[in-house]
């Protein structure tokens, strides 16, 4: 997979994660290993926002 596609991926991933805590936090229905999971995606889309060029 090229560099862009990948860049694309971990974005969709992220937004994707992103979408899922934001619609079910106000009910309460995020578990502690959702919000590790979004943790985790989140930091790898900040090591390949800072490794993109």
């Amino acid at each position: 997979m090229c560099r862009s596609a990948k860049f694309a991926v971990v974005l969709r991933e992220a937004q994707w994660e992103l979408d899922r805590v934001a619609f079910r936090l106000p009910r309460g229905e995020v578990s502690r290993a959702e919000r590790h999971r979004l943790a985790d995606a989140l930091i790898e889309l900040a090591d390949v926002l800072r490794d993109y060029e």
